[in-house]
């Protein structure tokens, strides 16, 4: 990349006193922390307008009225400021608009409707499109709006669900009731610290720490959160600073260049992508949920390292834990208890994210590999509770041994699981070239990287144990 024609902006002079350029090629980093700092002074009025009312209120009702419009008001004031008027009305009407759909409704209705908005979604996503092109937004102010949009969806679905049963106890014509709870959505849905980058909180958590007795601030609570704070900010410049030297992201946009890597750079380029990818979410996730404790809302903490993981229930589970509940709450669960079975159930959770992530060839490869491996992870389990193998394992392998045996069938799963995620943040081009590797290069090359994984196997099952043991003595 030294002459290279950056005819799209993939690089930036970078810091002066390291002399070298800066790798500015992902989309989501470069739109991200510029974001953050947008939102600084914003989160700094939130925070300050929100700890007067929680102290000068000792109604519980009042205090959690006035929070929620103090959580809409600012939100509002943001948009404006970020994406403009009509950016901010869109924001505003799209949960309204649901709130009036779903309201009294069944949850077989309530999804229909819905999905029919996460079609609509994936058409106001178009770069270019009538929708942008119609509120006349620029490409930042388009990226934005369409990740509140999507965010607010999931949002939406959580608060109709989990409050089905009270709108159909409660008559159309107590207004205040519905007056309250809309109040309580348009909080929920536009609540700034998780508004336009996540992670998902469920309503019922949402609105049980909003309603719940508040608690003055401790010292050792601003200590966590200053901690914390410095923390996700040394990520940001650790991240920046490797990207002058190591040009992975700019790499996926060559892959004619990927294609002539040996094995070892090639695997070690995959390693590079996902844990940029870990660390993107690291400090977004992380840094909201420091937000969210300092306004006492319980919100999912930061991802687990990828690298520490090597099941894909644990991926899904420890990664997005947010939308994980969400899957398991809405979807997974209540397809068990109306007698469905487990597969189907799955393949019903992973169709939900295709369609929320967007329905581009990329994500169906990747939730396809993703239903497959978990279901294959998911039959090796109930493979190992047989008798008939648990009484075969205690005659011929010791404890040792049979762990032994689970590390080298879950080596290859590692394996599908990492491609399948470069299919999903690098793109279907790059996962290609990684799966044709796999299978065509030498037996040699393939049996050091399933050796590697095998070793990663080792570690992950070590420290899954370690984490059972440190909190059974809790």
């Amino acid at each position: 990349f030294i002459n290279y024609d950056d005819l799209y902006g993939d690089f930036a002079p970078g810091w002066t006193w390291i002399g070298r350029k800066q790798d500015v090629s992902d989309e989501e980093w470069r739109m991200w922390i510029p974001l953050i700092i947008k939102l600084i002074p914003w989160l700094f009025l939130h925070h300050i307008i929100n700890h007067f009312i929680k102290i000068s209120s000792n109604c519980m009702v009042r205090r959690s009225s006035l929070l929620c419009c103090s959580y809409i008001f600012i939100s509002l004031l943001f948009l404006y400021y970020c994406i403009g008027i009509l950016g901010m009305l869109c924001a505003l009407i799209h949960p309204s608009i649901l709130y009036i759909l779903t309201y009294k409704r069944s949850s077989s209705i309530i999804w229909m409707i819905n999905i029919v908005f996460l079609f609509i979604i994936h058409f106001l996503k178009i770069p270019n499109g009538i929708f942008q092109n119609t509120f006349k937004l620029n490409d930042e102010e388009h990226y934005i709006l369409t990740h509140i949009i999507c965010w607010v969806q999931l949002r939406s679905i959580s608060y109709s669900i989990d409050n089905i049963k009270s709108h159909l106890q409660n008559n159309c014509d107590n207004i205040s009731f519905v007056i309250q709870n809309f109040l309580y959505k348009l909080a929920y849905c536009l609540y700034l610290p998780t508004l336009s980058l996540g992670p998902l909180i469920l309503y019922h958590e949402f609105i049980d720490s909003v309603k719940k007795t508040s608690q003055s601030l401790k010292l050792a609570d601003l200590r966590n959160f200053f901690f914390n704070v410095i923390r996700y900010i040394f990520w940001i410049f650790f991240a920046n600073f490797f990207l002058h030297f190591l040009y992975f992201n700019a790499m996926q946009y060559h892959p004619e260049f990927v294609k002539s890597l040996d094995p070892w750079t090639l695997y070690g380029l995959g390693y590079c992508m996902g844990q940029f990818f870990l660390i993107k979410y690291v400090v977004i996730y992380g840094f909201n949920h420091t937000l969210c404790a300092i306004d006492n809302i319980k919100a999912p903490p930061q991802p687990k390292c990828v690298a520490r993981i090597h099941l894909y229930s644990d991926m899904w589970k420890y990664f997005d834990q947010g939308l994980y509940k969400f899957l398991i709450r809405y979807i997974y669960v209540p397809l068990l208890k109306s007698n469905f079975n487990k597969l189907f159930a799955s393949f019903l959770c992973f169709t939900f994210v295709f369609l929320w992530h967007g329905m581009q060839t990329n994500i169906f490869i990747w939730t396809f590999l993703n239903f497959i491996g978990l279901n294959v992870e998911s039959l090796i389990k109930s493979t190992g509770k047989n008798k008939y193998y648990l009484s075969i394992r205690k005659k011929y392998l010791s404890e040792t041994n049979a762990r032994r045996f689970y590390c080298i069938l879950t080596s290859p799963l590692l394996a599908m699981s990492v491609i399948s995620n470069f299919y999903f943040f690098v793109g279907e081009e790059i996962g290609n070239i990684y799966i044709y590797r796999l299978l065509h290069d030498t037996g040699y090359s393939t049996f050091t990287l399933l050796f590697f994984l095998y070793c990663c196997c080792q570690v992950s099952t070590d420290i899954k144990n370690w984490e059972l043991q440190k909190y059974s003595k809790l």
